[in-house]
């Protein structure tokens, strides 16, 4: 008889906030520079660091998604009704596989070689100019959809927390 649990384990946890910063920072400052014109060191700057940072965080993701097939997940404890589970559960299962899209994009779309934090240098899979823009268009598509859908995450943590339903502690 398995027990039920009442939040995440640690390490669920610490995967859950890693790649909450990694994410919202490459997600947002990406965008940013996408539809803002800055100087170009400074795009150069951001642009290099998050392909740095997302490329040391291709091993944490794999790790979490692994982690999250092996472990038993805390019960909503009468927080969310069964629509409200379902819905949450859709939209995790969602984020999860544009996640891997927007990595496995973001690997593909890479035309030059690049380093990671000028430790490790790092030469694109694919030589073909057309490919590297088709996954390029994906990269950037699948980051918009992530954003809304971070915003439609949060929004549903803060609106159940402001409504007395602390959904909030499973993962804290």
């Amino acid at each position: 008889m398995k027990m039920s649990v009442t939040k995440f384990d640690r390490l669920a946890r610490v995967f859950h906030w890693v790649s909450a910063v990694v994410i919202l920072w490459a997600t947002f400052s990406g965008l940013f520079l996408a539809v803002v014109k800055v100087e170009s060191e400074w795009q150069i700057l951001i642009s290099e660091f998050n392909i740095s940072l997302t490329t040391v965080f291709i091993p944490i993701f794999c790790g979490r998604v692994v982690h999250a097939l092996r472990t038993q997940k805390p019960a909503y404890q009468g927080t969310l009704n069964a629509l409200q589970a379902k819905c949450a559960h859709s939209v995790h299962i969602f984020m999860y596989l544009l996640i891997m899209l927007i990595i496995i994009s973001g690997v593909l779309m890479m035309r030059l070689e690049f380093q990671v934090f000028g430790i490790v240098s790092i030469t694109p899979l694919l030589k073909d100019v057309w490919l590297c823009e088709w996954f390029s268009t994906i990269h950037h598509y699948a980051s918009y959809i992530l954003a809304v859908l971070i915003i439609v995450h949060v929004g549903a943590v803060v609106w159940h927390q402001y409504t007395g339903k602390p959904i909030l502690k499973r993962m804290l």
